[in-house]
């Protein structure tokens, strides 16, 4: 029986020696055998993580396992390491500080050849440090990139990230992550679904994503990096699937309405942010405003949306108070979870 094509494991690593273990245990013990493991790890002048000796340690133990180091510059930077290491016919990613089932790339790839699909998608556990949420279970489906795309603006299925899927290698032929931004996989995963052409997702769940730094202050840093990203990923689908406009358009205007939010919250009166934040509030409430003409056409923007658009224009401080006491709860409910 003639061996199944390699597949490349991209693992990126940076001060992440707690959990890395698990990570390249579940890695190695895959049942899909022909592998290649890339350890992209971050080094910072001065600064000894740890990450290097544990790489090394398993490296001299499974040759399958080669190790690149790299200037910590960065995610994406990081992910582009990896990249141009790759020698397999397909390429999957794994985070340092996660892992994953053991037949989870024996899974994307009998998916991913049964259903002749670019890209295979599984799953995935969210791993908090009291609990585990398996994502819900659905049937398997297989989708052409506007369905894949809709499923990502809908939240309805899996999301922008490449650490639950496994791709053709030629998808990622002359295709970069940013390295200057945050969220480097949500300025690339539209354009390897494009290029995959044939998408099948099984939710099985199989990756386990380690919940980290989810505090609030996290929340509202991430918002306008939200923003931006999403802003690029609806204009290249609606490009692709102009029928999504309007699912584009709720999607955009839920993520302004945050940013707005955070501000209220977080950033009025602070001297420090004052002068950058206004300018982004500007920009938020512009496009907030300017979405009035769709409110009533667009059924996609429903009533709980429309009134919180209302309350940004006409009535911010009672918006700011309702966002008040909406995070408080959260953070009572976090405390005794």
């Amino acid at each position: 029986m003639p061996e199944k094509p390699k597949i490349s494991i991209i693992c990126i690593i940076y001060d992440v020696a707690e959990f890395l273990p698990e990570a390249v245990e579940s890695m190695v013990s895959q049942t899909y055998e022909n592998l290649e493991i890339i350890l992209v790890v971050g080094m910072k002048e001065g600064c000894d993580t740890g990450d290097f000796a544990i790489c090394e340690k398993y490296a001299a133990e499974d040759e399958r396992i080669k190790i690149v180091t790299t200037p910590a510059r960065g995610a994406g930077d990081a992910r582009n390491k990896g990249l141009d290491a790759v020698t397999g016919e397909y390429i999957g990613f794994v985070d340092g500080d996660d892992w994953v089932e053991p037949d989870m790339f024996e899974r994307l790839y009998d998916n991913l050849k049964k259903y002749d699909a670019g890209m295979s998608v599984c799953g995935k556990f969210s791993e908090y440090k009291d609990r585990s949420e398996p994502d819900p279970e659905a049937p398997v489906r297989e989708m052409t990139p506007a369905e894949a795309f809709e499923m990502i603006i809908r939240g309805t299925g899996f999301f922008f990230h490449c650490w639950d899927k496994l791709f053709r290698a030629s998808v990622f032929e002359g295709l970069r992550f940013p390295d200057d931004r945050y969220l480097e996989d949500r300025y690339v995963i539209d354009k390897a679904i494009a290029r995959a052409e044939r998408i099948v997702y099984d939710p099985v769940p199989l990756y386990h994503y380690r919940v980290r730094g989810n505090s609030l202050s996290r929340v509202k840093d991430m918002a306008e990096y939200n923003t931006e990203a999403d802003t690029e990923f609806a204009a290249f689908a609606t490009g692709i699937a102009p029928g999504l406009k309007n699912a584009a358009d709720a999607f955009l205007l839920y993520d302004h309405l945050t940013c707005i939010q955070n501000y209220l919250l977080y950033f009025k009166g602070k001297p420090e942010n004052t002068d950058r934040m206004r300018k982004k509030y500007k920009e938020h409430m512009e496009f907030v405003r300017n979405m009035g003409g769709s409110i009533r056409t667009n059924p996609e923007i429903g009533r709980s949306l429309a009134v919180k658009r209302l309350l940004a224009l006409y009535a911010p401080w009672l918006l700011a108070f309702i966002t008040k006491r909406h995070v408080k709860q959260l953070s009572h409910d976090r405390e005794f979870q």
